[in-house]
């Protein structure tokens, strides 16, 4: 009757200590984990920084494109008016 109360002993000991085990175990893998999270987001912050110099490049010299082309028109309409003024007066 002494060995099963010893058994019983033993395995409760045995999983107290596999218990202890998991506890530290999740002690570090959330540290690791956390480390990580902020791994990433650092590089996706630095991806979406270069992303955003990109952007506003394209944006500028989309601007730059459209001013011109602006202006080109307005020139060309100006003179075409002005051509369309000077044929009716003479007219």
């Amino acid at each position: 009757m002494n060995k099963p109360l010893s058994d019983k002993e033993t395995l409760i000991s045995m999983l107290t200590e596999i218990y202890v085990q998991l506890e530290d175990l999740e002690v570090v893998l959330e540290a690791s984990f956390s480390d990580l999270r902020k791994n990433l987001n650092k590089d996706e912050q630095a991806k979406l920084i270069v992303s955003k110099q990109k952007l506003k490049g394209l944006e500028k010299s989309i601007d730059l494109v459209n001013s011109i082309s602006n202006f080109e028109v307005v020139g060309s309409n100006s003179n075409h008016l002005s051509r369309a003024l000077q044929l009716e007066m003479g007219f």
